[in-house]
């Protein structure tokens, strides 16, 4: 008798010790942590606005020049494989990622190019890098509509990699773009106000940006470091007759093109006008508000 109760004590023990261990694994494969890299500070802001503080994000470059002028080596690829999601903006924003993406584990890490489904634009001028001619403009977020597609491929793959909180991340996804709903709204009415306004684009990284608003642009083909005086006599008489509209702007990205310009702008009174494009110190959101506020200036002043 003494035997089988202790028999039969023991075996309800073990059995309940396994039913407490099966569900332990379940609450912890409900409430996993994903280790998760983005190739930059935009995108990594993108995905912190989806997972919040449930998941480890981290990015690999917080500047453009070193984004650009990375080299891989094994051990950077070894260290993206161990992670669990790698995303990238794509199109060629990041010159050396086909290469890399080649090289890692997918059977561990789970790889998004956040661009697919975006309509993407040529260059203008001849863009290499490597001896590589880079095709498409990458600069495609400065369109709000082309973020959306960015943030919904991002939500899409953390609900494939972690189905279980899908609900989590569909609220995460339309509540960041209630956020960006005003910032569309205010871009429409600013539109609108310059519509009398003729600008001047000496820059491949605002086409996305100068497409999106429907600004009125002044066909201009620029030349080396984003000068747009021609060099030949006539071309540049033409030029010159095209810019007496008193309503003329002169967007611009990169200090060095409005220094390439700058005599031009002040011989005919040109307003400058500087728009950010990707700056590694601001959030998106903080780039559209300084855009935004730049645009407000011309009609406001």
């Amino acid at each position: 008798m003494l035997f089988f109760v202790v028999f039969f004590v023991s075996c309800s023990y073990k059995n309940y010790n396994n039913a407490d261990e099966g569900i332990d694994k379940l609450a912890v494969r409900k409430n996993m942590e994903l280790n998760i890299v983005t190739t930059d500070k935009l995108l990594y802001g993108m995905v912190k606005s989806i997972v919040k503080d449930r998941h480890v994000v981290e990015y690999m470059f917080n500047n453009r020049s070193g984004e650009v002028n990375f080299k891989f080596t094994e051990d950077s690829v070894d260290n993206i494989s161990k992670k669990d999601l790698f995303f990238y903006v794509g199109a060629g924003f990041e010159p050396w990622i086909d290469g890399f993406v080649d090289k890692l584990d997918k059977n561990r890490v789970g790889v998004t190019n956040v661009s697919r489904g975006i309509q993407l634009l040529n260059y203008n001028k001849t863009v290499k890098y490597n001896g590589k001619i880079l095709k498409y403009n990458p600069y495609y977020f400065m369109n709000i509509d082309n973020y959306r597609i960015m943030l919904m491929n991002i939500k899409n793959a953390l609900q494939d990699k972690d189905p279980q909180n899908r609900d989590f991340y569909e609220k995460n996804f339309s509540e960041s773009l209630k956020n960006f709903e005003d910032y569309r709204k205010d871009l429409k009415s600013i539109d609108d106000q310059l519509s009398s306004y003729d600008f001047i684009i000496a820059e491949d990284q605002l086409s996305y940006f100068v497409k999106y608003n429907n600004l009125n642009t002044l066909e201009i083909n620029p030349g080396e470091n984003g000068s747009i005086v021609p060099k030949d006599p006539v071309e540049k008489q033409n030029l010159e007759q095209r810019l007496g509209n008193n309503n003329m702007i002169f967007l611009y990205s990169d200090e060095t093109v409005l220094k390439n310009n700058a005599e031009l702008l002040k011989n005919y009174n040109i307003k400058p006008v500087k728009i950010e494009i990707y700056n590694g110190d601001l959030t998106y959101e903080e780039t559209l508000k300084y855009n935004i506020k730049n645009l407000e200036n011309i009609y406001k002043r």
